[in-house]
C-alpha cells in the first residue's frame, strides 16, 4: 500500500485548470503574489488528499512552465506552477512520510544515503556561506526538487507502468516545445543567433534546451529500435525521433551533440556487455595517458580556429577550439575563477548559489574574453562539478561525483537484469542521466525544473530497478 487515493478525471481537469488559472493570473495582474495566495489553500488539499494526482502534473507541466521573472520586473525567479507546486510538496511532505514514512530499502540505499549527505552538507555550507540568505534560498530550491520527486515518487513508482509513464508524459510535453522550437525555427529560415532564444518562453536559451534534448532522446530512439509496437505508435516516434534530431543541430548546442555523443558510446559498450572491471581500467588507463600528455593536447587543441557557426561541421569542430572561439574560452574562465575561489575557501566553499556573486575578483586577465564581465553576474560555473567544488568545497565536489558514479554504477549494474519494458525503461533513464551530466561538465542547470525533475526522476528509477533485482 502506498496511501494515495485513486485519481479521477474531474481531478486531472482541476489540476490543469489550476496551473492554467496560475500561469494566466500572476502574468496578467499587478499583484501575482495576491493571486498565488488565494490559491495556496487549494494546492494544499491536492497535496493531502489528492497526492499522486499532483504529483503527476509536475512531470506533466515542467516541460511548459515559465519563468515569472521574464515578465514581472522582479528577481523572483520562480518557474510557475512546478516550483509553486514543488515548494509546498518540500513543506508537507515530512507531515505525509509521518503516515506512510519511505522504505527503509530505499533509504539505506548508498545511492539515497549520497543523496542526504549532499543535501545535508549544502545546509551547512549554506549557515558558513558568504551570502547566507542566497545560499539558504539556493539550498531550499533544490532540495524542493528531491524531497517530493526523488522520496516521494520511491512510493509512487511502484510499478513497471509507472516507471514508463513517467518518461513518456515528460517527453510528450516536452514534444510540445520541440514542436514549437522548429515551426519558430522554420519560420525564421533557421537562423543562428535567433536560434538561441526562439524556444522562450517555455525555456531561457538553446543551452538549457540542448540539456532537455540529450534528456529525452535516448527514450524516443529506444522506443523506435528497440521496443516492438504497432506500425501507428511506430510512426509517431519515428517523427518524433527526426523532430527531435533536427531541433537539436539547428538549434547548434555544441554540448548537446557532445552528451548523446557519449550516451551513445555508453549504449554500445552495454549492448556489447562489456564489465565494469573492463571499463573501469580502460578509464584509469585514459586517464594517466591523458595527464602525461596534457600540454601535447592542448598544444593540439590551440591550433583549431574553426567558430560555431550556422555551419553544422563547422559548429561541431568549434568545440575544442580552445583559443579564438569567444563561448570556448568563457567556459576556462569560469573553471579557472572556480578553482582559484576553491583555493581560497577549500573546506566550505563560498556558498549554494553564490559564485556569480564573487567569481569577478578571481579571473585572470589572460583568460578574459569579449563575453567576459567585471561585475562577475552573468552566469554560474558551467560545470556541475566545479560549481559545486566553489560553492560547497571539496567535499560538496565528492559528493557530487559520487552521486554521478553511483548512479552510473548501479544503472549498468542492472541492464542485463531486466528484459522488456524494464530494459527500455531502464536504459533510457541511464543514458537521459549520462548525457545530463556529459553536458554538465559544460553547463549546469540543477536549479532549473527543466533539467532537474527529469534528472532526479532517472536516479530514483535506477535505484528502484536496483532493490527489485536485488
Amino acid at each position: 500500500m502506498n496511501g494515495f487515493p485513486k485519481i479521477s478525471k474531474k481531478e486531472i481537469v482541476l489540476v490543469w485548470g489550476l496551473a492554467i488559472a496560475i500561469i494566466y493570473f500572476s502574468l496578467r495582474i499587478e499583484k501575482p503574489y495576491l493571486t498565488l495566495l488565494t490559491i495556496l489553500p487549494i494546492l494544499t488539499y491536492l497535496v493531502f488528499f489528492k497526492t499522486e494526482a499532483l504529483w503527476w502534473a509536475i512531470i506533466l507541466f515542467t516541460p511548459l512552465s515559465i519563468n515569472l521573472e521574464e515578465y514581472l520586473n522582479d528577481q523572483l525567479g520562480l518557474f510557475i506552477p512546478t516550483e509553486i507546486i514543488l515548494a509546498l510538496f518540500f513543506i508537507l511532505t515530512p507531515l505525509y512520510f509521518l503516515k506512510y514514512p519511505p522504505e527503509k530499502k530505499f533509504l539505506q540505499h548508498p545511492i539515497s544515503i549520497i543523496v542526504l549527505l549532499m543535501l545535508s552538507w549544502g545546509l551547512l555550507t549554506s549557515i558558513t556561506s558568504e551570502q547566507v540568505f542566497v545560499s539558504i534560498k539556493n539550498w531550499v530550491s533544490r532540495t524542493w526538487y528531491v524531497l517530493p520527486l526523488f522520496y516521494l515518487g520511491s512510493k509512487i513508482l511502484n510499478t513497471t507502468q509507472k516507471k514508463e509513464r513517467v518518461l513518456l508524459l515528460y517527453t510528450i510535453s516536452f514534444s510540445v516545445v520541440v514542436l514549437y522550437t522548429f515551426l519558430r525555427l522554420y519560420m525564421n529560415g533557421f537562423p543562428e543567433k535567433a536560434s538561441q532564444w526562439l524556444m522562450q518562453p517555455f525555456f531561457k536559451d538553446h543551452t538549457i534546451l540542448g540539456a532537455a534534448l540529450g534528456l529525452t532522446i535516448p527514450y524516443v530512439y529506444m522506443k523506435v529500435f528497440e521496443q516492438p509496437i504497432k506500425t501507428g505508435p511506430k510512426a509517431f516516434w519515428i517523427l518524433g525521433a527526426i523532430l527531435f534530431t533536427l531541433v537539436l543541430i539547428f538549434t547548434y548546442s555544441r554540448a548537446a551533440i557532445l552528451s548523446l555523443v557519449i550516451a551513445a558510446a555508453v549504449y554500445f559498450i552495454a549492448r556489447l556487455k562489456i564489465s565494469l572491471r573492463v571499463i573501469y581500467s580502460f578509464l584509469a588507463v585514459a586517464s594517466i595517458l591523458l595527464v602525461i600528455n596534457r600540454q601535447t593536447l592542448i598544444n593540439q587543441l590551440s591550433q583549431n580556429k574553426a567558430e560555431s557557426s550556422d555551419q553544422v561541421v563547422e559548429n561541431i569542430e568549434s568545440i575544442s577550439n580552445i583559443t579564438t572561439d569567444a563561448s570556448n574560452v568563457e567556459r576556462i574562465n569560469r573553471w579557472n575563477s572556480a578553482l582559484e575561489m576553491w583555493k581560497e575557501r577549500p573546506v566550505f566553499g563560498w556558498g549554494p548559489g553564490t559564485y556569480q556573486f564573487n567569481y569577478a575578483p578571481f579571473q585572470n586577465s589572460n583568460d578574459l574574453t569579449i563575453i567576459s564581465t567585471n561585475f562577475g553576474d552573468v552566469g554560474n560555473a558551467h560545470s556541475e562539478v566545479l560549481g559545486a567544488l566553489a560553492e560547497s568545497g571539496l567535499p560538496g565536489a565528492i559528493f557530487m561525483v559520487l552521486f554521478i558514479l553511483f548512479v552510473i554504477f548501479f544503472g549498468y549494474k542492472n541492464i542485463p537484469l531486466t528484459t522488456g519494458k524494464d530494459k527500455l525503461v531502464l536504459t533510457s533513464s541511464l543514458l537521459g542521466f549520462i548525457a545530463y551530466f556529459a553536458h554538465g561538465m559544460l553547463n549546469n542547470f540543477l536549479t532549473s525544473d527543466k533539467a532537474a525533475v527529469p534528472v532526479w526522476i532517472f536516479a530514483l528509477i535506477i535505484i528502484l530497478y536496483d532493490i527489485k533485482n536485488n
